[in-house]
């Protein structure tokens, strides 16, 4: 008895000094925070007395953006990031430094571009070509900007808050002051008007569905033309872009209708001996370019990613390059036919000529076998 009250006493202290120790041990920088820290960490200014918190419910919280050091290849195709981790982490270093109303590239300082640019550098993308990738920088922002305005109006639109009403919604990444401000300037009339317009066009082509995903379209193009050897034409990019994974699926009814229409026409041009050019039947198809886009290849491609530098606001550089090589080629095909319809001509002169002098010669060995019977 007295054993086991020995060695229940001496568990009991080996507990409390287990539970003594680790009170004292101070807690990892990989622990979860408690939830008092959460609270505090979650808690936005509200717009109304100073000093007034609101709880707001998250996620899991802002993205950090790429970790330091994983030097990265920055690969860069038709003037595009190749490498999906650059444009996230461009994205993530927009939103974390929002400090301005401004709702428009043209309006965005170019002080505040040099400096998303040297925030972006801190993740340490290896490249060859500094001034390229300083070029390609200020296109992709200036080409997502709209979007980015978009995902800060995005909660508000989707929970169909009055207009008049976003000021009170701020999203996490803008003060309520700076969102204040963007909201007044998008309830402006002439803004309104033309967010309409780009509402109602955004309609007409929702059917078309791409299937890259996360993937840039530049990439899908590159791997395209690794995988042929050379570069694909449109008609390739847009089967490749609106396929599912099955290869045989289109994602939407009108894309497959549109590619149906483009393969007709190939087949047919093909069965007619003519020159198959794939960039001409895309633009029939298709149509000119709208608003700086091209039907079916995404916000993120321009008309000149198609079809080359425009010259003409019906047909590009590139299919008036297409359309005078197709001349061309005809031009020496019917040349070759007809030196070669002159080679048999002169050929068949030469047996006629030949037969007309050996004709007196027949002639005669008729007439003397005629003789020899008689």
């Amino acid at each position: 008895m007295a054993k086991k009250s020995k060695k229940r006493a001496m568990k009991q202290a080996r507990d409390k000094g287990d539970s003594g120790s680790q009170s004292q041990v101070a807690p990892s920088s990989f622990e979860s925070p408690t939830n008092e820290a959460l609270v505090s960490s979650n808690s936005v200014i509200n717009g109304g007395s100073e000093g007034s918190t609101v709880q707001k419910k998250r996620g899991r919280g802002k993205a950090k953006g790429v970790y330091p050091g994983h030097n990265r290849k920055c690969d860069i195709h038709d003037r595009r990031f190749i490498e999906k981790k650059i444009p996230q982490e461009i994205t993530i270093k927009f939103h974390q430094n929002i400090t301005g109303p401004w709702i428009t590239f043209s309006e965005y300082p170019k002080e505040q571009l040099n400096m998303l640019y040297e925030l972006y550098k801190e993740a340490q993308f290896e490249t060859d070509d500094l001034v390229l990738e300083r070029e390609v920088f200020d296109e992709h922002v200036k080409r997502r900007y709209p979007d980015w305005m978009w995902r800060l109006r995005e909660q508000c639109v989707t929970n169909k808050i009055p207009q008049d009403e976003w000021y009170k919604h701020p999203p996490d990444d803008v003060t309520p002051t700076l969102w204040k401000e963007m909201c007044n300037k998008w309830n402006n009339r002439k803004w309104k008007e033309k967010s309409d317009r780009n509402k109602t066009n955004r309609k007409e082509n929702q059917a078309i569905i791409a299937t890259t995903g996360s993937v840039p379209m530049a990439k899908r193009r590159k791997e395209l033309e690794e995988k042929n050897g050379c570069e694909p034409s449109p008609i390739e990019c847009f089967r490749s872009m609106h396929m599912k994974k099955d290869g045989v699926t289109f994602a939407s009814e009108k894309a497959q209708k549109l590619y149906e229409k483009m393969d007709a026409r190939k087949s047919e041009a093909a069965s007619q001996g003519e020159i198959v050019n794939d960039s001409q039947i895309f633009f029939e198809v298709t149509g000119p370019p709208t608003r700086g886009r091209v039907l079916g290849m995404g916000a993120g491609v321009k008309p000149k990613d198609v079809y080359g530098p425009s010259s003409s606001s019906q047909c590009s550089k590139r299919c008036q390059a297409d359309r005078l090589k197709e001349k061309e080629d005809f031009e020496l095909r019917f040349k070759e036919a007809e030196e070669k319809s002159s080679a048999e001509k002169m050929e068949l002169q030469g047996e006629i000529n030949q037969l007309k002098e050996e004709m007196p010669r027949l002639y005669m060995a008729v007439h003397l076998s005629e003789m020899q019977s008689i």
